[in-house]
């Protein structure tokens, strides 16, 4: 089975990229959460095709320094490309488990909808703590709750596809507010606030949504499905999703600091 990191090169093209509000606008309300000021020295680890790189590279403007890192190279290139106009911005391969850089290098760290997908969330919690200048901050996002119809499309989705991969299994921290808070607090972080956002996303159409879906981690999802099967699949996605499509989603905005 391909890793997260060779779904998400695949996919680095699409994502982000169809039309759909949904990673933008979740990276614009981070960036803005952040408290982002002139000047500031920025990590976004996970930077994808770059929902919360571009808002903190405005933020800090011209005088700051914004650093995306992503494991996935194709995302790099791509959104690097598309970062080539702005002198405070570098784009590159990096590991968002252990961000290889010396301590107490930025006065803040962004992660959008990434911590989830490590291997230990917790540990990468304390290495951007002491990234981190003294009093800096730690802002990142988590999903809250997803739409009752996108978790129907996704299981039919599933039993439409040939040996379709495993669901992930939320680390106990995500599950709810409190759980983060206290894991945030674990790793060493004060004055830890949670707050929630939804967004509504729309799509043109069920191929939409399909083509949607596979532009990110569900990517090997959808291609486990045979074609002789795509025409059942769109059938049964009309009795589960509205005509056209539409989704709301719910994420934790979570931000902490670094002690002074």
């Amino acid at each position: 089975m391909p890793s997260d990191r060779d779904v998400f090169d695949e996919a680095a093209a699409d994502y982000d990229q169809l039309g759909v509000e949904f990673f933008t606008p979740m990276g614009a309300a981070l960036a803005a959460a952040a408290g982002i000021t002139r000047g500031d020295r920025v990590l976004d680890v996970g930077c994808g095709r770059g929902a919360v790189l571009f808002p903190a590279a405005e933020a800090a403007g011209e005088s700051g320094r914004v650093t995306g890192i992503d494991r996935a190279p194709a995302m790099v290139s791509l959104t690097s490309a598309e970062a080539a106009h702005l002198p405070q911005v570098q784009v590159l391969v990096g590991d968002a488990q252990a961000p290889d850089f010396p301590g107490e290098s930025f006065d803040v760290i962004t992660a959008g909808l990434l911590l989830f997908f490590l291997p230990d969330p917790g540990a990468a919690l304390h290495a951007y703590r002491k990234l981190l200048r003294p009093g800096g901050t730690l802002a990142f996002s988590a999903f809250a709750q997803f739409d009752p119809r996108h978790r129907a499309a996704m299981q039919a989705v599933a039993r439409h596809a040939v040996d379709p991969p495993p669901e992930m299994a939320l680390a106990e921290m995500f599950k709810d507010a409190g759980r983060l808070r206290a894991a945030v607090g674990e790793a060493g972080f004060l004055g830890t606030s949670v707050e929630e956002l939804t967004v509504r996303s729309e799509f043109r159409d069920r191929e939409h949504f399909l083509a949607w879906v596979g532009s990110h981690n569900g990517r090997e999802l959808v291609r486990r499905v045979p074609a002789e099967r795509r025409g059942d699949l769109l059938a049964e996605l009309a009795t589960v999703l509205s005509e056209p499509p539409e989704l709301a989603t719910t994420i934790r905005l979570i931000n902490a600091h670094r002690p002074g």
